[in-house]
């Protein structure tokens, strides 16, 4: 088994590190206009030019360095950059506007700024107007791959200070950061790898940003390992060339990707070596993964994890409608409100402990208490354990309760999204004088007669609202419990679909804002 020294080493120097890896191909870039391929030396020069560049401005340890940036072989090299100085590395949203940027900036106190013009064109003077002088600047393209190797010694990183922080929200106020060290990555990633089975002669195709916890994840098992990773866009259709192109033996998707798989032509698409098809981020429709299994043949490897937590567990073999097995550094206990673990199969808090926690919220000591206790990560996601296997019921926030009855909305999202007619479906609460809340759904349909009537308007419009709902309504009688049906419901056209976040998984803050 790999160790944690080796991973590191091998991170910083993913050419010089490994001989056998020096002229082998590290990182296509497939997103954007032109495709390119890196060896792993290359990759290394970049890394090493990054590090110049941060010498060069006197960055020193424990120092927070801003990037924005889509997925690029630059935007991995600066991460990494970061790490082997014992900088703070914190990636953001590529599609976040320069207001919410400046103020990410000012409120981390951030010594520089990394960032790429295919984000924010006339990227230095752009970010100026919102950060001002005092904060150095660097983009992206300026990086060079010629640069000679890293001598870094990896000894010299403090696996236990501070390495990255990945926000999980707040970027008009103080940000919400989840703090990790190297080493409670190295810890995770060798547990993910090692159960996954990963080595390099495997390809993976990764669409997730480098800025979400699952994208850094799996581009840090890459290069640690070897494998060649294909960055493509986070779009359906780059996703979809992507697999067809490379017929990778790993991919890293949320449940709206591999939607948009099964919506390609079976001979259209090479999974004949895939053996690991991660999916995260956002709950995994039982419905898809039995349609995909039976389309292509292939496991959807559904997982768990955090950004408080990273992953922490995998399913490879388990029931479909598990996440699986938990990581060897892990330890998941179902809590009820007191704390007290409960028995399989009942339904509880999911608790989480380990290596791989974070250290906390930045800055944010009353919100790290409130998850995080004795050493324990209280997670607010509702769960059980079936024959040693953790199946997820639904976050506790997002549980509606209708008349007193208790509603996880993906067992109605699931029952939903197997009608002929439902393309993408979300559930949310609604508040209701006498029942409390009730649900509603928000449904896009599938391209076809009533989508198209939706679509042009007036009376076409409202008579294809009323035979859907009719459709639905009948269908949910037959197959979901009273309290479970929507009472009320949104429709959109196929041309219309709902709001994403960074990561691809539907936005729900963004229907719940939505005027009623």
């Amino acid at each position: 088994m790999v160790s944690r020294e080796q991973a590191l080493k091998q991170l910083i120097q993913p050419g010089s590190s490994c001989p056998q890896h020096k002229d082998k191909v590290c990182i296509v870039q497939a997103a954007g206009s032109q495709e390119r391929s890196l060896t792993c030396s290359e990759f290394e020069g970049l890394i090493a030019d990054a590090i110049a560049r941060y010498k060069q401005l006197g960055l020193t340890k424990g120092q927070l360095v801003v990037l924005v940036s889509e997925n690029s072989a630059e935007m991995g090299a600066a991460l990494i950059a970061c790490w082997a100085l014992n900088l703070i590395a914190v990636p953001v949203d590529f599609r976040i506007t320069l207001p919410e940027l400046g103020n990410i900036v000012k409120q981390l106190n951030a010594a520089a700024l990394m960032g790429s013009k295919n984000v924010i064109p006339d990227f230095k003077s752009a970010v100026a107007s919102v950060v001002g002088d005092s904060v150095a600047k660097i983009e992206l393209s300026e990086l060079s791959n010629k640069g000679a190797a890293v001598e870094i010694d990896p000894q010299s990183i403090d696996r236990n200070a501070p390495a990255f922080i990945i926000l999980t929200s707040g970027t008009t106020g103080m940000p919400k950061g989840a703090v990790h060290t190297m080493e409670s990555m190295l810890i995770n990633l060798i547990d993910l790898a090692v159960l996954a089975g990963i080595d390099d002669t495997m390809c993976g195709v990764l669409p997730l940003p480098l800025s979400h916890i699952f994208g850094l994840e799996v581009f840090n098992i890459a290069i640690s390992y070897g494998m060649k990773v294909v960055f493509s866009a986070l779009t359906p259709a780059s996703f979809v060339a992507c697999v067809s192109k490379y017929k990778p033996h790993v991919t890293a998707g949320v449940p709206t990707l591999y939607g948009a798989l099964m919506a390609a032509p079976k001979e259209a698409l090479d999974l004949s070596n895939g053996r690991l098809l991660l999916c995260g981020g956002a709950p995994l429709p039982v419905s898809l993964a039995e349609e995909f299994e039976q389309k292509f043949g292939k496991r959807i490897n559904n997982g768990y994890g955090s950004t408080e937590s990273m992953i922490v567990a995998l399913n490879q073999t388990a029931p479909i409608e598990s996440v699986g097995k938990i990581v060897e550094s892990a330890k998941i206990d179902i809590v009820n409100k007191e704390g007290e673990v409960l028995p399989e199969p009942e339904v509880g808090e999911i608790r989480i402990s380990g290596p791989m926690l974070m250290k906390g919220y930045l800055n944010q000591p009353e919100l790290t208490s409130q998850v995080l206790r004795d050493g324990k990560y209280y997670t607010g996601d509702m769960g059980y354990f079936k024959d040693g296997n953790l199946y997820i019921a639904g976050r506790s926030k997002e549980m509606i309760i209708v008349a007193g009855y208790k509603v996880f909305p993906a067992e109605v999202e699931d029952a939903l999204r197997r009608h002929p007619l439902v393309c993408e479906v979300a559930v949310i609460g609604q508040p209701h004088r006498q029942l409390g809340q009730i649900v509603k759904a928000y449904v896009v349909l599938v391209a076809g007669e009533h989508s198209d009537k939706l679509e042009a308007g007036a009376d076409s419009s409202k008579e294809a609202r009323q035979t859907v709902m009719g459709e639905l309504k009948g269908y949910c009688k037959d197959n979901l419990r009273r309290e479970m049906r929507p009472m009320e419901w949104e429709f959109q056209p196929s041309s219309k679909p709902l709001p994403k976040t960074g990561a691809g998984k539907i936005d729900k803050k963004q229907l719940e804002m939505a005027p009623v």
